[in-house]
């Protein structure tokens, strides 16, 4: 494995130095395979998640520090970012045989809403998940495969909308690029290249990233057959609008995703959440296992984007993932932190808003200054932080990586303003 490893290197810095010109040089293309029936691998063939894995080389690399390489995609073969600027991913090799994927956060964009990251940087950001110098944090020896996120359909979108707000139209901006697929697809295929046979490999996203990693499991496990999967779910857990399935239809809808939802998942988001995708595939694949981690009274999602009010998504946290628990206790356990805190893997913001703070489209009645980032090192349930709760779930430490919720606080909401008579 580690001549394997030191030829992908190798081919990526003669990329790097012959400029990235020619498509045929660098990672080779994806080899796409038929799994057989009845197999976990097969979910993502038949629903079609494949389709740009042999499709998306990158043309062009670069090597940052810390052996960083960074690859760039040509949109005309699908990948890009939701204004058409270009799609990135990058790649560290630390010489580990485990690999941290990490789907970077940063909002969503629909027609009702949007707060979306629109470009996507070079290198890998020192959040607290991909940090090689903080001493806990479980993942800091692993190869890292990191992908930003700028196309606002949380790794799930394959269309182009035709924008709908008159201020972004006078600003010539015509249309929302949903291409979330091909750049999850794009990212992984280069991920296999550098890292094809990990030991185990943690698929880790916060915010919009944590919702992402909920349809690029089937993805992940189709690219590494029989390699154990680790799933952090950070801050994106699946919640909705408990009852009102039409608000997670819509966005399905709208990101051109409604064929990547298995055929047989019964009455998928009759809830009005999407947790029923995550219990398809702890059904179907016995390899898998998924850490739900998020506060009670996540602010960014229970207040911004779902308008629901701390105490209802509170409620269908306790509901919804409790039921998962009981459903799969070996292999969904939860991390739930008291407080209004979003995200618990990163630290600092980068890892929402990213580095370049002028790709943000952001509604000018949201604001940020007051949200509430947590680390690895600061989330706590009790006496135990998230990165000794993590550390435990990689080791299959069965005796400390348990399911831990927190009392939440007691809370009174608002009163919604009278009634004009």
């Amino acid at each position: 494995m580690r001549t394997a490893r030191l030829l992908a290197v190798l081919s990526a810095l003669a990329f790097v130095a012959c400029g990235g010109d020619e498509k045929t040089s660098g990672p080779t293309p994806f080899e796409i395979y038929e799994p057989e029936p009845g197999t976990p691998e097969r979910l993502a063939y038949d629903a079609g998640l494949t389709r740009y894995l042999d499709k998306t080389p990158p043309v062009s690399a670069e090597v940052g520090s810390e052996g960083v390489i960074t690859y760039t995609f040509d949109s005309e073969d699908g990948p890009m970012c939701m204004r058409g600027k270009p799609y990135r991913a990058s790649v560290r090799d630390t010489g580990s045989e485990d690999l941290l994927i990490f789907l970077q956060g940063g909002g969503a964009c629909w027609s009702d809403f949007c707060f979306a990251i629109v470009t996507a940087p070079k290198g890998i950001p020192k959040i607290d998940a991909t940090n090689t110098e903080l001493e806990s944090n479980p993942f800091r020896d692993m190869n890292v495969l990191y992908l930003p996120y700028c196309d606002g359909s949380l790794f799930s979108g394959d269309r182009d909308m035709p924008e709908n707000d008159p201020a972004k139209l006078e600003r010539g901006l015509t249309t929302r690029h949903y291409r979330g697929l091909a750049n999850l697809s794009a990212a992984l295929a280069v991920g296999k290249y550098h890292f094809p046979s990990p030991r185990k490999i943690v698929l880790t996203g916060s915010s919009g990233g944590g919702y992402g990693t909920i349809l690029a499991s089937y993805l992940v496990r189709y690219v590494y057959p029989g390699v154990p999967i680790y799933v952090v779910n950070d801050s994106g857990i699946g919640i909705g609008k408990e009852g009102d399935p039409t608000f997670v239809e819509t966005l399905i809808s709208e990101f051109g995703a409604e064929e990547f939802v298995p055929e047989d998942c019964e009455d998928c988001f009759a809830s009005g959440h999407i947790l029923k995708l995550i219990e398809y595939l702890l059904d179907r694949d016995p390899d898998i296992r998924v850490a739900a981690v998020t506060s009670w009274y996540d602010s960014v999602l229970s207040e911004i984007f779902l308008a629901i009010g701390p105490l209802a998504f509170m409620e269908s946290i306790d509901l919804h993932t409790g039921a998962l628990h009981e459903a799969f206790p070996d292999r969904y356990r939860r991390f739930i932190y008291d407080g209004p805190g979003h995200t618990a893997t990163l630290g600092n913001p980068i890892g929402i808003v990213g580095t370049d703070l002028g790709g943000v489209e952001l509604p000018p009645s949201i604001k940020l200054a007051g949200l509430k980032i947590l680390g690895l090192e600061t989330a706590k349930v009790g006496d135990v932080t998230l990165a000794e709760w993590l550390a435990a779930m990689i080791a299959d430490d069965e005796e400390n990586w348990v399911d831990l919720t927190a009392e939440p606080s007691p809370i009174e909401e608002e009163e919604p303003p009278p009634e004009e008579l």
